[in-house]
């Protein structure tokens, strides 16, 4: 593969084979590049992957030539990137070690005329792992993926043993501010409860009410990094606001989108921001904080059910969520700038969304 990205990659073109294989390999802005290229242009590496009867192979679970499959492959490739970053960062200290002293010059020539002999071999312990294999062994069979690669340089703070309380759970977490989060002290619990990001969204809620706790909503966005969604994501007080509003959501909608939202913290409070930044505060007022808003609600959460549940990164919960609002229907009048520029807009965005692309009414 490596061949036909010293072709097709800037970076690369150029260098000789063994260079840009480091290069790939050792920067996971790079891999992360090349692998889009992979996943984007099949057509360009249909001689290389393939499969024992030389056809061409695009999908993960197909097996190549060698025996694994494209998925098991991948995987290695991911590995291996992990690896060789681990050890850049977190051995980088053991390379600039002194050596041991050597013998004095008439030691040495002690030795040389045989007249005294050399110091027995010590004894030493066995060696133990160095931090980038201890941290290595412990996330290994937890790298996988493609979208893993850009994470690796925020996998390498985390300790072997916070690795080990995430499990497999380490999957779900697809942003770089997420693990900074769980990583910072006292967002892990020690008692074997579910850390805030990973709880569902009942955790929002104020114990026995259907009402959201504005301090816990305002945990969640700060340690999702929610403050991306706004245009000067420096200005505390305007965000502040905005959980205010949020947390002022009705009722009759929070009980109608716990259902297809209320399995994750962060899709419910990425949905709500979603449609405060997407709407505006005086539509967000009107369509999610006022009462009588029992049928839209449930309209608005049913066209939730029917579309595939986007994965847990910002921007990819951007585009489901906000083209899903963008065809709503206010006071029977089309949102949008203008009805003939959303258009063109909103069919792409409800071909995206798959079926039941009717636009729904989410203000009565």
């Amino acid at each position: 593969m490596i061949e036909v990205l010293r072709r097709e990659v800037l970076a690369l073109k150029g260098l000789p084979r063994n260079a840009a294989y480091d290069k790939a390999m050792n920067d996971p802005k790079m891999l992360d590049e090349c692998l889009r290229l992979f996943r984007e242009r099949p057509e360009l590496f249909a001689h290389v992957v393939i499969d024992a009867g030389k056809q061409p192979v695009t999908v993960d679970h197909d097996v190549l030539a060698c025996g694994r499959t494209l998925a098991e492959a991948v995987a290695l490739v991911v590995r291996a990137a992990a690896r060789r970053y681990f050890r850049s960062k977190l051995d980088f200290r053991s390379k600039f070690q002194a050596p041991p002293p050597k013998p004095s010059l008439m030691k040495r020539m002690g030795l040389a005329l045989g007249l005294s002999h050399p110091p027995p071999a010590p004894k030493h312990a066995p060696k133990p792992h160095s931090r980038s294999e201890a941290l290595y062994q412990a996330i290994r069979e937890h790298l996988r993926f493609d979208w893993q690669v850009l994470l690796i340089p925020h996998y390498t703070p985390m300790s072997p043993t916070l690795v080990s309380d995430l499990g497999s759970r380490l999957l779900d977490i697809r942003e770089a501010a997420e693990l900074q989060a769980l990583a910072s002290p006292g967002n892990m619990p020690r008692d074997g409860r579910v850390p805030l990001l990973l709880d569902d969204a009942r955790r929002l809620l104020v114990g026995g009410k259907d009402t959201i706790d504005a301090e816990i909503l305002w945990r969640v966005v700060q340690q999702m990094d929610l403050a991306r969604l706004f245009p000067n994501k420096s200005d505390v007080s305007q965000i502040r606001r905005a959980v205010a509003q949020v947390s002022a959501t009705h009722v009759d909608v929070i009980r109608s989108l716990l259902p297809v939202l209320g399995g994750d913290i962060r899709r419910f409070t990425a949905f709500l921001m979603i449609a405060f930044t997407t709407l505006g505060e005086q539509r967000f007022k009107q369509d999610f904080c006022q009462t009588g808003q029992v049928h839209a609600a449930r309209k608005l959460a049913e066209r939730l059910s029917k579309i595939e549940a986007p994965p847990p990164c910002l921007d990819d919960m951007k585009r489901v969520y906000a083209a899903l609002l963008s065809t709503a229907y206010v006071g029977g009048v089309e949102a949008g700038p203008s009805r003939l520029d959303a258009q063109p807009r909103l069919k792409k965005a409800l071909d995206a969304l798959g079926p039941s692309s009717k636009p729904v009414s989410i203000s009565g």
